[in-house]
């Protein structure tokens, strides 16, 4: 999939799942196929970061080591 349409993709799905503050991008560099998530903090944190990714997981695609290289970021 490609990198700008993903963001999009998980971004509008982390916003209609309730989160706000949403931004979401991928690395730059050696971590470029990583997807970065950065959210406002809603709940439990463990439990938070497993709602983002599982909703990242399932609108791309990604699966596999760490969590389909999906980084969640909880301000």
């Amino acid at each position: 999939m490609e990198r700008k349409l993903e963001t999009k993709i998980v971004k509008r799905a982390l916003i209609q799942a309730g989160f706000t503050g949403v931004r979401v991008g991928h690395g730059v560099g050696t971590s470029h196929g990583w997807l970065y998530c950065h959210i406002n903090q809603r709940g439990d944190f463990a439990r938070t970061d497993r709602e983002v990714v599982a909703i990242a997981q399932a609108v791309t695609g990604r699966h596999g080591d760490y969590d389909g290289n999906i980084n969640v970021f909880i301000n």
